[in-house]
C-alpha cells in the first residue's frame, strides 16, 4: 500500500471523534490571537528602541545579551516550542479520551496530577543550576565578552524566568487544547509591559541591569495571567470518578523518554543563537547587538506566520490522536502555504525597506548611523532564511504529534518506545547547526557579523529541507510536489515585489516616508505577481476580498419578463452552479428587477469565481498555407500535449472541466477544444489525446458536416467531419458541441435568426449523437447579450467565446488562442497572461460606475 493509500485508508476509516471547527472559529481564534500577539511584539518593540536609546550598542548591551540568553533559551524551550510540542498533543489525547469515555474518571485532571508536580521540581532546579553556574555560564557562551562581570550579574537575574516561564508554557499548551487562545496570546503584553515599566523606572539609577530586572518581573506576569483560565477550565472538566463503561485499561500512559527529542530538537535550534554569541564576541564590541537588533526585526515577519500554526496546532494534534492523518495532512499543506506567504511578503519588505525601518525604528540617542547601516545590512543577510525559519514552525509540530508524550492506556506497549526516527528533527537540526558552525568559521573573519548571519541563514534553511522529508517517513504524506510548487509561485513574487520596492524605498531619503512607499510598493506587487502566478494563498485571498467588499455585480437593466424553463437534467450530466463569474443559465441573475440593477452597466452575473483555463485548437494537420494561423502540426501538437503531462496537468472536455469545478475537484484540468469540426481532429489529435489519457470538446457545424470550410475566403479548404465521423466520436465518449447552424456571427441577428443558429444546431446533433449537446461555442468568437441570452435560452450548459471581453462568465467562456509556434515558454506565458486577464475582470466587475458613464 502506497503512503497516500495508507492515508486514504486510515482517513476513512477513523472515527469523527469530534466536531471539525468551523471556519468562523478559526477566523475569530486567529483574530484575538493575532491582535494580542501584535500588542505584544509592539511592546517588545518599543522594549528594544527603549534598550538601543539608552544603552546603544556597546559592550554593555552586549554582556546584557549574553544574560538575556537564558529567557531567550527558556521560551522556546518551555513555552513557545518544546512545552508546546509536548502538551498541546497530551492534552488533545486527554480530551479525546474524555469524549470517548465520558463515565470514566476525567483523563485531564489525571494528566495534570501525573505532570505538573514533576515540571515544577525539574523547573526549580534548573533555576538554581543556572544562577550558580552562571559564571562557567557567560565563560562558555561569550569567551571573548569585555565586561563578563556584568554578564554573570544579569544572567543570574534571567535566571529566576525558568520557573514562571515553565508554568506559562504547561498552563498555555492546556488551554490551547481546549481551544481558548485569548489568555495564551496575551502573556507577551504583560511580559513586555513589566520589561517597560522597570527600563524606564530605572534605567539610569541601574543601567541595563534594568532590563533584566523587567525580565524577571515579566515573567512571574506571564505565569499570573494563565494562572485563573486554567483553573477555571479544569473546575469545569472537573466530573465524578466512576467505574468505565469498557473493559481493559483505561486513561494514560506517560512516556518520559519521548520528551528527550523535542527537548533536544528545542536546544539544538537554539544553539543556532549559542554559536552567534559565542563567534560575536570575538567581533568589534556591538556585533552582537547588531546581530541582536536585525533579529528581532526580521522576527517580526514571521509573527503572523507563527499565529497561523499556533492557532491550527490544536486541530492538527486532535486529528492526530484521533487517527485522521487525512485531515492531518490537509492542515499541514494549507499551514505551510499560508505560512510561507506572510513570511515572504515580509522578507521582501525587508530587503527592500531594511536600511530606512532602522533608521525609522533605532536611529536617536545613542544608536548612530553607523549602527543603522550595520544592522540593516545584517537584515538583508538573516532574511535569506525567514521562509526556512516559518516551515520549521509548521512542520515540526505535527511531527512530534505523532508520537506525543502520553499515550492510550490500551495501546500496543511496543508502541511506546522512542526509536531513531523520532530523533530525526534532532539530527536535521544538528546538520543545519554544522552548515551554521561551517560557513559562519568560514565567512566571520572576512565579512564579520554579515558572516554569522549568511550561516544561520544556510543552516536553517538546510534544516526545512531535512524536515519535510521528515514528514513522509513519519507517516505524514505530504504532497512535496504539490507544495513546491506553491512554494516556488511565492517565492518568484516575492522576489519581484523585493525589486520593485527597493526601487520605490529610494525614491526618498527621509525613513518615514520611504518605508511606507516602500512597504505599500512591496505588499501591492507581491499580491499582484502571486495572483498572476496562480499562488492560491494569495489570489484566493484577493478574488475573496473582491467579491466581499466591493460593490457587486453590475449588469445591464433588463425588462422584466417571464423566465424561460431551464432544460430538465439528463441522466448524463449533473446540472452545474456558479462554475464562472457569469451564470447567465440563471433566469434570477439575467433578468434581475429594474431597481436591482440601478447604477450598473456592464453584464456580469454569478459567483464571482475565477475562469477556467480553456485551450482553443482549430486544426492539426500539415500545412503550409494558414494565413490565419489556424493549424498545428500533429508534431507540435503531440509536443504540446506532452507539455501539459510532463507538467501536471490533464486536458479534458470543457463538460467534464466545468463539473469537476463545480465538485471542487478541477485541480489541474485543462480545457481542450477544438473549434470548426476539421476532419483532421479524428486523424491527429484523438490518437495523441488517447494516449495520454485527455478528452477534449468538437464544436461542429451541422449544415456542413461532411463539406469544407467556405467560410474561411483566404484560407485552404479544409475537409470538415463527416456524419459518421460525429456519430462514432460522440459514441466513443468525446463531447460533441454546436459551433452553430452555419457557422455565421451572431451579434446583430434578428431574433428569429439567433433561435435558428442556437436552438436548430442543438437539436440536429442531439438527433444525429443520440444524446444531449450541452455546449456552444460562438461562430468567430463573436458574442453579445443577445446572443449568449439566446444561447441560455436554447438550453445550452455553456459556450466558448474567445478572448475576456466585456462578457464574462459560463455563457462567454474565454479561451487562450494556440498556434504552430507555441511551445513550453509560450505556453506558460499564456498560462500568466490569462491569470493577469482574469484578475482584471473580477476588479472590474467589482468597481462602481454611474448610468451613463
Amino acid at each position: 500500500m502506497s503512503t497516500d493509500q495508507h492515508v486514504a485508508a486510515v482517513g476513512a476509516a477513523a472515527p469523527p471523534g469530534h466536531p471539525a471547527p468551523r471556519r468562523d472559529f478559526l477566523a475569530k481564534a486567529f483574530g484575538v490571537t493575532a491582535l494580542l500577539t501584535a500588542a505584544g511584539s509592539a511592546f517588545g518593540l518599543l522594549r528594544d528602541l527603549l534598550l538601543a536609546r539608552y544603552f546603544g550598542a556597546n559592550q554593555g548591551t552586549d554582556a546584557f545579551l549574553v544574560a538575556w540568553t537564558v529567557p531567550e533559551t527558556a521560551a522556546p524551550l518551555l513555552i513557545e516550542d518544546a512545552m508546546a510540542f509536548l502538551m498541546v498533543p497530551a492534552f488533545s489525547l486527554a480530551l479525546v479520551l474524555r469524549e470517548e469515555r465520558p463515565a470514566g474518571p476525567d483523563p485531564v485532571r489525571q494528566l495534570v496530577r501525573a505532570t505538573l508536580p514533576w515540571l515544577l521540581l525539574t523547573l526549580c532546579g534548573l533555576s538554581v543550576l543556572t544562577a550558580v553556574g552562571a559564571p562557567q555560564l557567560v565563560r562558555f557562551l561569550a569567551p571573548g565578552l569585555v565586561d563578563p562581570a556584568l554578564a554573570v550579574t544579569c544572567t543570574r537575574i534571567t535566571a529566576l524566568t525558568i520557573l514562571p516561564f515553565g508554568i506559562a508554557g504547561y498552563l498555555g499548551s492546556a488551554l490551547r487544547a481546549h481551544h481558548s487562545f485569548t489568555a495564551p496570546a496575551g502573556i507577551y503584553v504583560a511580559y513586555n509591559l513589566a520589561i517597560l515599566g522597570v527600563l524606564l523606572a530605572g534605567h539610569t539609577a541601574l543601567g541595563v541591569r534594568s532590563a533584566a530586572i523587567g525580565v524577571a518581573v515579566g515573567s512571574l506576569l506571564m505565569a499570573g495571567v494563565l494562572v485563573g483560565p486554567f483553573l477555571r477550565r479544569l473546575r469545569v472538566s472537573r466530573r465524578r470518578p466512576r467505574k468505565s463503561r469498557r473493559g481493559g485499561p483505561a486513561g494514560l500512559v506517560l512516556i518520559p523518554l519521548a520528551i528527550l527529542p523535542v527537548a533536544g530538537f528545542t536546544l539544538t535550534r537554539q544553539s543556532q543563537v549559542f554559536v552567534e554569541r559565542h563567534l560575536g564576541s570575538g567581533l568589534p564590541p556591538g556585533t552582537i547587538s547588531h546581530l541582536n537588533y536585525a533579529a528581532k526585526v526580521s522576527q517580526l515577519a514571521m509573527t503572523a506566520a507563527i499565529l497561523i500554526c499556533t492557532v491550527t496546532f490544536p486541530l492538527v494534534a486532535r486529528a492526530l490522536a484521533a487517527g485522521d492523518l487525512r485531515t492531518a495532512r490537509d492542515r499541514v499543506e494549507k499551514d505551510i502555504g499560508q505560512a510561507t506567504a506572510l513570511v515572504l511578503v515580509g522578507t521582501a519588505f525587508l530587503m527592500a525597506c531594511a536600511p530606512s525601518v532602522v533608521a525609522l525604528l533605532f536611529e536617536r540617542g545613542a544608536f548612530t548611523p553607523h549602527d543603522t547601516a550595520a544592522t540593516a545590512a545584517v537584515i538583508r543577510v538573516y532574511s535569506f532564511g525567514l521562509p526556512a525559519q516559518a516551515l520549521i514552525g509548521v512542520m515540526v509540530r505535527p511531527y512530534f504529534s505523532v508520537r506525543p508524550v502520553v499515550r492510550r492506556a490500551d495501546e500496543d506497549p511496543a508502541s511506546f518506545r522512542v526509536t531513531r526516527l523520532d530523533w530525526y528533527p534532532v539530527a536535521a537540526m544538528a546538520i543545519g547547526l554544522l552548515v551554521t558552525v561551517t560557513v559562519g568559521l568560514a565567512a566571520t573573519p572576512h565579512f564579520g557579523g554579515l558572516g554569522l548571519a549568511a550561516g544561520n541563514a544556510a543552516g536553517i534553511t538546510t534544516t526545512a529541507g531535512l524536515l519535510l522529508r521528515g514528514l513522509l517517513l513519519r507517516g505524514l504524506a505530504i504532497r512535496v510536489p504539490k507544495v513546491i510548487t506553491g512554494q516556488s509561485r511565492l517565492l518568484a513574487a516575492a522576489l519581484g515585489a523585493a525589486a520593485v520596492g527597493y526601487l520605490a524605498d529610494g525614491l526618498t531619503a527621509s525613513p518615514l516616508p520611504a518605508t511606507l512607499v516602500g512597504g505599500v510598493t512591496v505588499l501591492l506587487v507581491f499580491a499582484a505577481l502571486g495572483a498572476v502566478f496562480g499562488a492560491a494563498e494569495v489570489r484566493e485571498p484577493l478574488l475573496a476580498g473582491l467579491a466581499r467588499f466591493g460593490p457587486g455585480p453590475r449588469t445591464r437593466a433588463e425588462p422584466a419578463g417571464p423566465a424561460p424553463t431551464p432544460p430538465a437534467p439528463t441522466p448524463h450530466l449533473r446540472p452545474l452552479k456558479g462554475s464562472c463569474p457569469m451564470d447567465v443559465d440563471s433566469a434570477q441573475q439575467l433578468r434581475l428587477p429594474a431597481q436591482a440593477t440601478a447604477g450598473r452597466t456592464k453584464r456580469q452575473a454569478g459567483s464571482g469565481r475565477s475562469a477556467p483555463w480553456i485551450l482553443m485548437y482549430h486544426s492539426v494537420a500539415d500545412e503550409e498555407d494558414d494565413p490565419y494561423l489556424l493549424t498545428v502540426s500533429p508534431e507540435r501538437f503531440a509536443a504540446q500535449m506532452a507539455w501539459l503531462h510532463r507538467t501536471g496537468r490533464r486536458g479534458v472536455s470543457v463538460r467534464e472541466l466545468l463539473r469537476a469545478r463545480a465538485e471542487g475537484t478541477a485541480g489541474q484540468l485543462v480545457g481542450l477544444t477544438f473549434d470548426d469540426g476539421y476532419a483532421d481532429f479524428a486523424r491527429h489529435a484523438v490518437p495523441v489525446l488517447h494516449e495520454y489519457g485527455f478528452t477534449a470538446t468538437a464544436y461542429v457545424v451541422p449544415d456542413l458536416l461532411g463539406t469544407e470550410n467556405g467560410w474561411d475566403v483566404e484560407g485552404p479548404r479544409k475537409q470538415l467531419l463527416t456524419l459518421d465521423q460525429v456519430t462514432e466520436l460522440a459514441r466513443a465518449g468525446w463531447e460533441i458541441g454546436s459551433h452553430g447552424l452555419g457557422h455565421q456571427a451572431l451579434p446583430g441577428l434578428p431574433a428569429a435568426d439567433l433561435a435558428a443558429q442556437t436552438r436548430e444546431s442543438r437539436r440536429a446533433l442531439e438527433e444525429l449523437i443520440g444524446g444531449p449537446v450541452t455546449g456552444f461555442c460562438y461562430p468567430y468568437g463573436a458574442v453579445d447579450l443577445a446572443a449568449a441570452r439566446a444561447v441560455r435560452d436554447a438550453g445550452y450548459d455553456y459556450a466558448c467565446a474567445i478572448a475576456h471581453g466585456g462578457l464574462t462568465g459560463r455563457y462567454a467562456l474565454p479561451r487562450s488562442y494556440v498556434g504552430d509556434r507555441d511551445g513550453a515558454l509560450r505556453l506558460r506565458a499564456k498560462r500568466g497572461r490569462h491569470r493577469v486577464r482574469d484578475l482584471l475582470t473580477a476588479v472590474r466587475a467589482h468597481r462602481p460606475r454611474r448610468v451613463g458613464r
